[in-house]
């Protein structure tokens, strides 16, 4: 049979379902040769990325993706930050994570490749077929500590890719999942707007461990700039400047923003990252003494790990 070197229309197109990677058995399936598909290769019109699997042109970033589904078999997904990637979540990650049903057999042929291949069945959508954005975010919470959590947490829900309703549905769903009940208050307390990680650490370590007034977070007070937690009823602002704080220009926007809560007899305290988690303790107390002077009348509770007075 002649070898044929302009694939079918049709194969073009079964193809594009699968982010132009097509493999050998397809293409001839689809109507060519083994001698056309190497005519493919050698011309550079088709790149080998492994054992009888191609892409249609140079592989893009998707079409490794999309290959590493197609070698894993049917019912399989990216998932990991590969899949937090396609779902706008993540920076591209080098690493290609693949989900491949249990008893499927795959074998790839590629040095050095990208492909990390887990077993396990996994709900997924698009193409290339990636878990569903609550999947992903679970299984990203699953390792790590509370920081890592509350931190993909805040991300999915602050940019409104999911909510919180979806993902205690899919907890509900994942009754072994590592994990189960940082995440669980992570989703709590981004729920209320807290929106990083240590956002989540000032409200769970500082305000509810030590009995505080529960504070409005991101609220609009001066000129449209949010501020992360406000006291209204005590006319008190806590901003937390996250893990290096601010210096420069942002450090003269956060005085001027201070200086205009003042004007309107707002207080504003700002605590750093290592004021926050490893001092919870003492920002509970100064924020609990500002407080009572602007009028609570309420009392700061010690914590397991308060330091116990004499």
């Amino acid at each position: 049979m002649k070898a044929r070197t302009v694939p079918p229309r049709s194969l073009l197109i079964f193809a594009g379902e699968q982010c132009d990677v097509v493999t050998m058995r397809q293409a001839l399936e689809g109507g060519m040769t083994r001698d056309g598909v190497r005519g493919m290769v050698h011309s550079g019109r088709w790149v080998r990325l492994s054992s009888g699997v191609f892409s249609i042109g140079p592989p893009t970033w998707e079409q490794w993706a999309s290959a590493g589904v197609v070698i894993g078999g049917p019912g399989s997904a990216v998932g990991g930050k590969a899949a937090a990637f396609l779902h706008g979540l993540a920076p591209q990650p080098e690493i290609i994570d693949i989900w491949a049903p249990r008893g499927t057999s795959y074998k790839w042929r590629a040095s050095p490749h990208p492909w990390d291949f887990h077993r396990g069945t996994r709900k997924s959508i698009g193409r290339p077929p990636r878990l569903t954005v609550e999947e992903t975010v679970l299984e990203l919470c699953s390792a790590g500590g509370a920081d890592n959590v509350n931190g993909w947490l805040a991300k999915a829900l602050s940019d409104y890719r999911t909510t919180p309703d979806r993902l205690r549905a899919a907890i509900v769903r994942a009754p072994t999942l590592p994990n189960r009940r940082l995440i669980l208050e992570g989703i709590d307390a981004v729920s209320i707007g807290a929106q990083s990680s240590m956002e989540v650490r000032y409200l769970r370590d500082v305000e509810k461990a030590h009995g505080l007034p529960r504070g409005v977070r991101q609220k609009s007070v001066v000129a449209h700039k949010f501020t992360d937690v406000i006291y209204e009823q005590y006319k008190l602002v806590v901003e937390l400047d996250g893990l290096v704080g601010h210096f420069g220009d942002g450090e003269n926007h956060d005085t001027w923003r201070d200086s205009e809560l003042l004007l309107r007899g707002i207080e504003s305290m700002r605590f750093g990252w290592a004021d926050v988690t490893v001092r919870p303790c003492e920002v509970a107390a100064m924020v609990a003494g500002v407080l009572q002077v602007r009028g609570w009348d309420g009392q700061m509770q010690l914590c397991p790990s308060c330091p116990v007075p004499r």
